[in-house]
């Protein structure tokens, strides 16, 4: 099937991004800044003015920096896994990048509602459920396709990833988070190194780098230049404080590289979080559908994940070898006091209904 492109016939495209909020505006007007050669991107969601805005705004960017990027859209219902499966069907990506949840980080990030503050006391990741379900569905469509198709997803990419690999579901790896630990990092090293760095870390760093630096708590993450250890990584950084919604203006644009060099574009290095379902970020390889660790020396994959596993506690989520999704202690006080079910936690085969009990609480609270 073909799409339709502004009056021409767009072939199959090379990456289908679905959600139209703005992280996928950061990779959309980045993809079509710089594209180093011909990337066909499908823009795919239910608000037919924003994809239509976007997507003419992705083509004018083409245009203005002079690459070979090409923008459309196409109505996508994430209602099921067998209507992702028609979008996919449709559009016959290489890659497919799951950008729409059902929890939006910035609307629990401000204590202005009691669902807002209930996630502050729990961690971000009892919300874990909201965004493991539109990725699930799209995971499930992906391997009902039977097709080699690189799965990507951005919604708490460190807990959710870990939970298609559980259900045994396609996951090649997240984007975001750790890339902006790694990019900031990078920019403080002089040009000539930065393909030597190497950074761990987990999502619950964002929560600390939120913070004024001297009010960080918990172990930094590690970085490592020319396979030496940085010592003092935390004191490096502590000028830095992410701002509110606007650190997708790195997030983002760190998914770019690897979503390109995913789609065929060359190999690089980078740093993703989630990948083939590990908690945390990793420094990676990335090339034609395929993500691999690339690690520092003398550092294996079991010390990485370990290392990653120790920030769960404090994220408030982890996911266990039996397929169980479990709360930290604190995130199973919180919630018990609405829901001791809901505080037990869930297996992974059961997104569908946890998704809909924690929405039930979310509307009790006005969140």
């Amino acid at each position: 099937m073909t799409l339709e492109h502004e009056g021409q016939t767009m072939a199959n495209s090379d990456i289908l991004i679905i959600g139209t909020g703005y992280f996928a505006e950061i990779m959309i007007g980045d993809l079509a800044a710089t594209a180093r050669g011909p990337v066909r991107v499908t823009i795919g969601g239910r608000n037919r003015e924003r994809m239509t805005w976007l997507a003419q705004a992705g083509n004018a960017r083409a245009a203005i920096f002079g690459t070979t990027a090409t923008f459309d859209t196409l109505a996508v219902d994430q209602s099921s896994a067998e209507t992702v499966g028609e979008a996919i069907a449709a559009a016959a990506p290489r890659v497919l990048v799951q950008s729409a949840s059902l929890q939006s980080p910035w609307k629990v990030d401000r204590l202005d509602s009691a669902w807002s503050k209930l996630v502050a006391e729990a961690g971000f990741g009892m919300t874990i459920a909201f965004h493991a379900l539109l990725p699930s569905r799209s995971a499930r469509a992906v391997k009902a396709s039977g097709a080699d198709i690189a799965f990507v997803n951005t919604c708490y990419p460190d807990g959710v990833n870990q939970v298609l690999a559980a259900s045994g579901l396609p996951i090649t790896c997240g984007v975001g988070n750790i890339g902006i630990f790694s990019s900031i990092i990078e920019a403080l090293v002089p040009p000539e190194r930065r393909a030597s760095v190497r950074v761990l870390g987990h999502h619950q760093h964002l929560v600390q780098w939120r913070k004024p630096g001297t009010e960080r708590t918990g172990a930094p993450v590690r970085s490592w230049i020319g396979g030496e250890e940085v010592e003092d990584v935390d004191g490096w950084t502590r000028h830095v404080q992410l701002p509110y919604r606007d650190l997708n203006a790195i997030s983002g644009a760190a998914a770019v590289p690897v979503l390109l060099a995913l789609a065929g574009h060359g190999e690089i290095r980078a740093h993703v979080p989630g990948p083939a379902g590990l908690p945390g970020g990793y420094p990676v390889r990335v090339d034609r559908g395929r993500v691999a660790l690339d690690l520092p020396d003398g550092m294996t994959e079991a010390e990485a994940v370990a290392w990653n596993r120790g920030f769960e506690a404090a994220d408030g989520v982890s996911v266990s070898g039996d397929g169980r999704v479990v709360y930290s202690e604190a995130a199973q006080h919180a919630l018990s006091a609405y829901s001791p079910d809901l505080a037990a936690g869930f297996h992974v085969s059961e997104v569908e209904a946890a998704a809909a009990a924690l929405g039930e609480l979310r509307a009790r609270l006005g969140g």
